[in-house]
Formats: C-alpha cells, sequence, structure tokens
C-alpha cells in the first residue's frame, strides 16, 4: 500500500504520510536516556527487561512516496532495553530499529520479501513475478543474509544467555552465555549487543549445529533449568513434512563446554489407531509445552496450503494458513530421553499461539495400577478467528470516545475468514489431559529376543487411538507467563492480558488490554470483570498493556510474591513502563518514555549477573 507524494502533506520534509490503518511509527532512543519514576520500585528489582516489537509502519521511498505496512506483525523490528534498578530508584532506556536492510529492500523493490499480512495492491502477474524471484533469487538471498545483519526482520522473543556454539562465537566475539538473540517463527535468529542492541549477526539454527536445519521453528522455546537444557523444533515442508525436536545443551553458563545438539525421532505421521501412517499436515505453530520427561508439540487444524509453497506464490503467510474445522487438533509426544515419537492424542478442533506450563507425574489408579499423566496448559481459541482480529493490533486510537463505548460483551457475533455468524471469543486457559503414556518408549526396540506375541501386543498399545481430554481454567487470558522457578511442574498462578472493560471487545475490531491475574487452584468461567471473579485485573481507562513479566522477590516462599512489568500505551499517545505488586496486581511505580506508543509483544528480564529470570 502506496501514499503518492503529491498527497502527502509531510513529502518535502522528507517524512512518510500518515498511516490510512492507524499504525505510528516509534521513534528509537539509541543513546540511553534516564526515565522519571513515578511511585517506587522495590529495592530487590535489579537488572534489564528486554522487549521486541514493531517500530516503523510508514516508509518514505526514493521518490517520495510513502510504502504502508498494513499489518502489526509486519511492522519493522524495534527492540527496547530497560535497566533498572531498585536499589538507586533509577530506569535507563535505550532502544533501537533493527530492520534497516529490510527498508532498503522495500525502498528497492525487493520481490523477495515474505510478510504476515497480505499486499492489497498485489495482483495475480505480481505473484507470479514474486514466485519466480523467490525461486531464482534463494542463493543470492542467503548470501544478502549472511552479510547485512539487518537483512530481514526477526522481532518476536528475545533470548538471553543463548547457546551459540563456537563458530559463531569465534566469529562475533560474544563470550559464552552472553548472546542475545531475537527469534522468530521461521528459521532465521539475530544476535545484538546487549547493552546498545546493534544487531550483530544474522543466522540459522545450521549455524549453531550442522544438524539442525529445517524452513521454520517456534519463536517460543523452552528450558530445562535442571538439566541446563535448551528445547526447540524445526519444521521442514515438502511432500514429507516434518516437525522434529531437538536439545541444546549445556544451555546457560559461561565456563561450559561448547553446546552439543541432540536431534530426536521426527514427527512425520499421526500414530494411533488406523491413522498411524497418515503423512502429518504441517500446522502453524508459535510455541510448544514440555515436562521432566516428555516434548509436546501441537498441530492444530491451521495448515500451510501445498505443504507451505503457498507462502511463495502469495508472499505472506496470511493467505497461506486455511482452518479445517473439521479436523482434530493433534498433540504429538517426545520422550525426552529415548528422543523417540511415543504417542498422539486427539482432542477437539482448537488453535492457540500460546502455551503455558506442563509436567507429567505417575498417578495410582483406583485398582492399585499406575498410570503416567501429562497435564499441560494453554491458551485455546475454537477457531481462528483471532488472527483477523489481530489486524487491529497496535493501531492508533485516537477517535476513541471512552464514555461512549459500552463495557466489552465476552462474545460478541462477527463475520470472520468467512464464517457467517462466527463468534469471536478470548481465549480459553485449557489444561489438558493425556493419559495412559507409554511407560516405556525402549520397549519397542524389536531387536530385543522378545517373542512375536508380546511384540504384537506392545506395537497394538503403541498405535491406539488416544484422546486428550480438558478443563478449562479460566477465560480471557492471552501472552500467559508465570513464575519461571515453578516450571515444569504444578503452579498455581497465571498472568496474561485481557480485554479492557473500557474499550470494544475483540470482535469489535479494537486489541485493548489489561493485565490479569488468575487463580488456576480456584477456576471462574464467568466474567473476570464479575465481582465473584477470583481473576485480579489492572485496567485503566485509556491505556493497553503489552506481555506482562513476573519477576520473583528473592528468597521468596510464595509462588506469587514479586513484580510484574509491562509496557503500557496510552491514548492518544503515550507510554510507560508499569511496575505492579503481583500479589495484588495493585500499581508500584511508573516511568514515562514519551509521547509516542510502543508496539511490544514479548520481553525477558535478566538479573544484575546477566542470567535469564524471566526469559520467552
Amino acid at each position: 500500500m502506496k501514499t503518492p507524494a503529491h498527497l502527502n502533506p509531510n513529502s518535502s520534509r522528507n517524512e512518510p504520510a500518515p498511516s490510512p490503518v492507524g499504525f505510528e511509527n516509534t521513534p528509537a532512543v539509541e543513546s540511553p536516556i534516564e526515565l522519571p519514576i513515578e511511585g517506587t520500585i522495590p529495592t530487590w528489582v535489579n537488572g534489564v527487561l528486554y522487549r521486541s516489537g514493531s517500530g516503523r509502519f510508514n516508509i518514505t521511498l526514493d521518490n517520495g512516496d510513502t510504502h504502508h505496512i498494513s499489518h502489526p506483525f509486519d511492522g519493522l523490528a524495534m527492540l527496547h532495553r530497560f535497566e533498572i534498578s531498585g536499589e538507586k530508584q533509577t530506569v535507563k532506556y535505550n532502544s533501537r530499529h533493527t530492520s534497516h536492510g529490510l527498508e532498503q529492500r522495500i525502498r528497492d523493490g525487493d520481490k523477495t520479501l515474505l510478510t504476515f499480512g497480505p499486499d492489497p495492491c498485489k495482483t495475480i502477474f505480481g505473484r507470479m513475478q514474486t514466485f519466480f524471484a523467490h525461486i531464482t533469487s534463494f542463493n543470492e538471498v542467503a548470501r544478502r543474509q549472511e552479510d547485512d545483519p539487518e537483512y530481514d526482520m526477526v522481532n518476536v522473543t528475545m533470548t538471553p544467555n543463548f547457546p551459540l556454539g563456537e563458530r559463531l562465537e569465534a566469529e562475533t566475539g560474544v563470550a559464552r552465555g552472553e548472546a542475545i538473540v531475537v527469534k522468530r517463527d521461521a528459521d532465521t535468529l539475530q544476535l545484538v549487543n546487549s547493552k546498545t542492541l546493534k544487531p550483530l549477526k544474522m543466522f540459522t539454527y545450521k549455524h549453531v549445529n550442522e544438524k539442525l536445519w529445517g524452513m521454520l521453528c517456534a519463536s517460543h522455546h523452552q528450558f530445562d533449568e535442571e538439566t541446563n537444557e535448551y528445547v526447540n523444533f524445526m519444521v521442514r515442508l515438502g511432500p514429507m513434512p516434518s516437525f522434529q525436536t531437538y536439545t541444546l545443551g549445556p544451555y546457560h553458563g559461561k565456563d561450559i563446554e561448547a553446546a552439543k545438539a541432540r536431534m530426536h525421532e521426527p514427527i512425520w505421521r499421526h500414530l494411533g489407531s488406523w491413522k498411524t501412517m497418515e503423512t502429518l499436515k504441517p500446522a502453524y505453530i508459535h510455541s510448544f509445552n514440555m515436562t521432566k520427561n516428555f516434548i509436546i508439540v501441537p498441530n492444530f487444524p491451521y495448515y500451510y496450503a501445498f505443504g507451505g509453497m503457498a507462502a511463495i506464490y502469495y508472499s505472506n503467510a496470511y493467505q497461506t494458513f486455511y482452518w479445517e474445522k473439521d479436523r482434530r487438533t493433534l498433540f504429538h509426544v517426545i520422550d525426552r530421553h529415548s528422543g523417540r515419537h511415543i504417542a498422539t492424542y486427539e482432542a477437539e478442533p482448537s488453535f492457540g499461539f500460546h502455551s503455558a506450563n506442563a509436567w507429567d507425574t505417575v498417578e495410582t489408579l483406583p485398582g492399585g495400577g499406575k498410570e503416567r499423566v501429562i497435564y499441560l496448559d494453554y491458551c485455546m481459541y475454537e477457531n481462528t478467528d483471532i488472527v483477523d482480529a489481530s489486524f487491529e493490533l497496535g493501531k492508533a486510537s485516537n477517535e476513541m470516545d471512552l464514555h461512549a463505548v459500552q463495557p466489552a460483551r465476552f462474545v460478541i457475533p462477527k463475520k470472520a475468514q468467512g464464517k457467517p455468524g462466527s463468534k469471536i471469543a478470548p481465549s480459553q486457559v485449557r489444561r489438558y489431559r493425556l493419559g495412559q503414556l507409554p511407560q516405556d518408549s525402549d520397549s519397542l526396540d524389536v531387536t530385543q529376543n522378545w517373542s512375536s506375541g508380546y511384540i504384537h501386543s506392545r506395537m497394538l498399545e503403541y498405535n491406539k487411538r488416544r484422546i486428550a481430554s480438558y478443563t478449562v481454567l479460566a477465560q480471557d487470558v492471552e501472552l500467559p507467563r508465570f513464575n519461571q522457578q515453578y516450571n515444569l511442574r504444578p503452579y498455581r498462578y497465571l498472568y496474561g492480558v485481557c480485554e479492557s472493560r473500557h474499550a470494544p471487545s475483540y470482535a469489535a475490531g479494537a486489541v485493548v488490554n489489561g493485565l490479569i491475574k488468575v487463580d488456576l487452584d480456584k477456576p471462574y468461567l464467568g466474567l473476570n470483570t464479575d465481582e465473584a471473579s477470583t481473576a485480579r485485573i489492572w485496567d485503566v481507562a485509556g491505556c493497553s498493556c503489552s506481555e506482562p513479566v513476573f519477576i520473583p522477590r528473592p528468597d521468596a516462599t510464595e509462588e506469587d510474591d514479586g513484580v510484574v512489568l509491562s509496557v503500557v500505551n496510552m491514548v492518544p499517545t503515550g507510554c510507560f513502563l508499569l511496575v505492579l505488586d503481583a500479589r495484588t496486581m495493585t500499581e508500584l511505580g511508573r516511568s514515562m518514555l514519551g509521547a509516542f506508543n510502543a508496539s511490544t509483544l514479548h520481553g525477558s528480564f535478566v538479573d544484575a549477573h546477566g542470567h535469564g529470570v524471566a526469559v520467552n
């Protein structure tokens, strides 16, 4: 989408025209500044909060026209850094745009650009040109990406202490354990300077280890503090698509040996009943779950058309995905010890962006037998209509009359994805139960000297149909975070964003958020604004909150003893860092950034020693 120069009142100043869809550019603050503090920050909160997101949506072209980005996920990358000292009561802030190379590609009319949202100006002929450019320019794109650390856009999650591996450590000069890496859902990562946020290197997982290759991966990894392992998976598209999970370890530490990769059995089929040999249908997956013994990869019925090749034709993800409402959601289970794909569970159709916590346990059955069970929490939607609502995320709300709007209804009818009568409802926190897990995946090793009858019985157990049941623990929670000290084990409190009672619901096209804390031991399934609700909410008129980050108090004995940090945008413009008491969700302090809005989704916090305390 373009605004011609003669229609742009700012063109004489070489500034972009205002966005026709409401997105505004965010200025970078590359030299650190000290922010004023209203209220107080607890003295024990000391470290750095990193946040990733989008910063530029309107780009001046060489001829004076303005290129407008129409989907919030496609806004050019911007990183933010808050150096917080509760001891000194100071907050130092700096930020940086980190996609200058991509910005130049837009100016050059690069036909190999891939986006999330569609380009409304692209014709069928333009799509064919794009397809041809992708096929013929693959090697050239890879070379340029190798040379330019800002060649592509990476702006979803930020991972401190990332295990770079010896090759990248030697090339970049970044010491082991000190890497700050930005990730996305494709196999493209960006190493940045931990203080200035300057991009240092764009790389793939294959740079870390030759065994790791694929087109896509999850933006959100999993980690195990006890075993010191980083866990993720690669998605390989094509005629025989697969998910392949892996571990990198050791993860944390400066004086450790180089990270080694361990590959697990590829997930390429549905395990269970007659579907045992059904080829995997690859789906869009943003995050996944893990326990001490298992990795669980969801497989939503939100698939890549033509094995992902449609993305090259359309040059965007949105038109590539399609929803199959009659197909089941699957959960594929990998045994972390043997590395085998041991089971697949079926559940009703659903879609989710973000997982929460998970754990496994052995339960005693009424008859005295034992059953190994996985419990996993996920923020789920009944369909993919929320993807339509995502187009509104971060848009300026200057014309919103906060006194005229009614409190948001929980479900509002809306026609989305061409489905008349469809309803967009906020997500549910569902706790899935995956029971009757195979007790020992190694028992399927048919090289051992077992009888044919025993092997047959074990294979029947391996291939039987498995169903995942679930319980709804909370309504209207997204971007879930919890106390990381409770990772991979039972926990009680979950934090996230929720619909604001001061604005229309998501179904009305406004994504305006409050912050919510839910008690998973005391579910309440009505409206969170009801007096009977067990949820605690921070929701102020004119404010829209980003993902909360939970920081535990040192030596705390209670799970919710800590603070919650969030970056909050105000109507019409303004932005501040918010500090809440995590128990009561009451405000402790805030630091104003300036008269602009900052579009951020995810964040991570490292302590004063550079160790990840809350990592996304």
